[in-house]
């Protein structure tokens, strides 16, 4: 067993002990309790495929595939662009000795390339685990509470871990697709399925060291192939070197003296050039393997500890059977569970049994309104055809009646029309006579208004003739007063004179009088 193992078998010791309870279940608690064929069966292909999902992070094969081919020739094409570039080609020369001096030297780095990328590969699972580790809380994998069951179901809950580990993997499929993903919550499935094959937690304990030390082996094996890449790169570098040695003894020319020294010189040279390569590459890989394996070592043993501490935490443990009055109490529970949950079920029985009866009661009272339609029909229709048939009857006299009063209405009102069109057309006419007298006169009342306007109009020129004879008789008057103030001789003439003036006047006005008496009769006449 690895460290990790041996470290998850000395800190089981932290779960509680276990003991010997009967987790005696009521008669009718342990029916329910009891799984059909079926459930067994999905059970089982659950924890088959909880245990393929539950292996621990191996990286992503593909994707070090592709990052070691990839790094292999990124690595050789750069050394080869940088050998043809003059500047920097000046200074590629270690690196064309370590790296391309031998064919066994170009393999070994392309080996090193792919324990690297598997190696990158691991560290990004490990953190995509420790990330998902870090959100999940140990509140969201928590069971929901069941506070509303019936109390068989809450004796359950207490006393059977079976039943609860069945309810805690339904919310645990309900978690979102993400936090599902997580080796903390695949293991803590396995766990519950394990357990919801038994009733009690007696092998709780064993099923958790189990799994810790079955991953924490898994984790070591999924670094084997680096461990064997880290194993083949010193050996391929003696390899190089045995092959070097071989050309270069092969190749000698002793006939040559000073020359043969320098080619075996030069041919050691690159001989021992391959296994201190090796050597050095198959270090950094140990020292770059160390660290990701303690990581995932230390996330394991984390998940570990989380997983034991929710399943000992929410599981009802076993406790020790040697205190009876506990046991008796126990039973007694499960004797008040095993009542309650009967009577529920009569319950139950006798609401279905009143619910059938009612549908049932329902049913014949439907087919006996049935019945009685039928009847009433059957009765009554003869007497409502009837009763139709004599409706019509009176409805069809009473619309001949109604036709022939509506045709005399009518005969009537076209009388009324035509006397009504005789009056229109005399009062027609009589308006027509009315309007041509009524016009004659109008015609002869203007002409009268007009003479009357004319004779007005020469009484007016009257009326300014004697008011301008007055006015001359006045201005007349008062020169002769003044004259009769001046000259007093001829006042005898002067007063002569003004009686003939005023006798003039008299006569004038006589003549004005008369002809207005005239022009009034003859208006009136007229108007007459």
């Amino acid at each position: 067993m690895t460290d990790h193992g041996k470290s998850f078998s000395r800190n089981s010791a932290g779960f509680p002990p276990t003991g010997t309870k009967s987790n005696t279940l009521p008669a009718d608690a342990s029916n329910k309790a009891q799984r059909s064929p079926a459930e067994t069966e999905r059970a089982s292909d659950r924890g088959t495929h909880l245990a393929v999902a539950a292996a621990p992070v191996a990286g992503n094969p593909m994707l070090a595939t592709v990052l070691g081919a990839g790094m292999s020739i990124g690595f050789y094409g750069l050394l080869l662009s940088a050998m043809r570039i003059e500047p920097v080609s000046a200074y590629t020369g270690p690196l064309e000795r370590y790296f391309l001096g031998h064919p066994v030297a170009v393999a070994a780095t392309i080996l090193f390339c792919f324990a690297l990328s598997m190696l990158i590969a691991k560290t990004l699972g490990v953190m995509a685990q420790n990330n998902l580790l870090d959100r999940i809380r140990d509140a969201d994998l928590r069971p929901a509470d069941q506070s509303g069951d019936s109390p068989a179901q809450a004796w359950l809950d207490e006393n059977d871990a079976g039943h609860v580990a069945r309810n805690w993997l339904e919310d645990l499929s309900r978690l979102p697709g993400a936090s599902r993903t997580s080796h903390l919550v695949t293991r803590l499935q396995e766990v519950l399925t394990r357990q919801s094959q038994r009733g009690s937690t007696k092998h709780l304990a064993d099923d958790l060291r189990e799994l810790g030390g079955r991953d924490a082996d898994a984790a070591h094996d999924s670094l084997g192939l680096v461990r064997i890449i880290v194993w083949a790169i010193p050996m391929l570098g003696f390899l190089g070197t045995v092959i070097g040695i071989t050309q270069t003894l092969g190749g000698l020319d002793f006939s040559s003296g000073t020359g043969a020294v320098d080619n075996l010189k030069s041919g050691l040279y690159v001989a021992f050039d391959t296994t201190a390569m090796g050597l050095v590459l198959s270090v950094l890989a140990i020292f770059l393997q160390f660290p990701v394996e303690r990581a995932e070592q230390r996330m394991l043993a984390t998940i570990d500890a989380r997983v034991g501490h929710l399943v000992s935490s929410t599981l009802p443990s076993d406790e020790a059977s040697d205190n009876q009055t506990v046991l008796i109490a126990d039973l007694c529970r499960g004797v008040q569970a095993a009542v309650a949950e009967s009577l529920s079920n009569q319950a139950t029985l006798w609401r279905e049994t009143i619910d059938s009866a009612q549908s049932q009661w329902q049913l014949v009272h439907e087919k006996n309104n049935t019945t009685l339609a039928d009847a009433f029909e059957l009765t009554i229709a003869p007497a409502l055809l009837k009763h139709a048939e004599s409706i019509n009857e009176t409805s069809q006299a009473a619309s001949e009646r109604m036709s022939l009063q509506c045709d005399r209405w009518q005969s009537s009102l076209d009388t009324a029309q035509s006397q009504l069109n005789q009056t229109q057309q005399t009062s027609a006419e009589q308006i027509r006579n009315q309007t041509s007298v009524l016009n004659e006169t109008l015609d002869d009342v203007c002409e009268t208004l007009a003479s009357q306007q004319q004779t007005l109009a020469g009484h007016y020129s009257s009326i300014n003739q004697t008011h301008d004879a007055i006015q001359r008789l006045t201005e007349a008057t008062v020169s002769l007063q003044h004259q009769m103030a001046t000259t007093r001789p001829t006042t005898d003439s002067q007063t002569d004179g003004m009686a003939d003036a005023m006798r003039i006047l008299a006569r004038a006005v006589d003549t004005l009088s008369g002809r207005m008496n005239q022009d009034a009769s003859h208006s009136t006449r007229r108007a007459a």
